[in-house]
């Protein structure tokens, strides 16, 4: 997956994502689940700044496992530098946690005002 590249101060950000199985590539069908949420810290802590929880960004798009993250008005008050976040998936039936192997690399820059 790419870096994803946002600026310090921003209140509008949104991200997509589209979570696949590794062995196949089909999309997970996100319907299943009572939350899908993206947990955001600096790159080597442990402390976890925010969680973000997913909605659809349309009818449907759940099935194609796709997920739009957006971030609130103050969650990119923070220093520049390198982050990570990392997907989970909790199940509705039985409330099992999916974990998403790869970590979603973040760089936040100044903004220049």
């Amino acid at each position: 997956m790419s870096t994803m590249l946002l600026v310090k101060g921003d209140t509008r950000t949104q991200i997509k994502t589209t979570i696949t199985r590794a062995y196949d590539g089909s999309a997970v069908n996100l319907t299943g689940t009572s939350s899908v949420v993206m947990r955001f810290r600096k790159t080597y802590t442990t402390a976890i700044l925010f969680t973000l929880t997913a909605t659809e960004a349309a009818s449907g798009d759940f099935v194609k496992g796709e997920a739009i993250f957006t971030f609130a008005s103050d969650n990119l008050n923070i220093d520049a530098g390198d982050y990570e976040g990392e997907i989970e998936l909790t199940y509705s039936s039985d409330g099992a946690k999916e974990t998403v192997f790869e970590v979603i690399s973040f760089i936040v820059r100044d903004e220049f005002a």
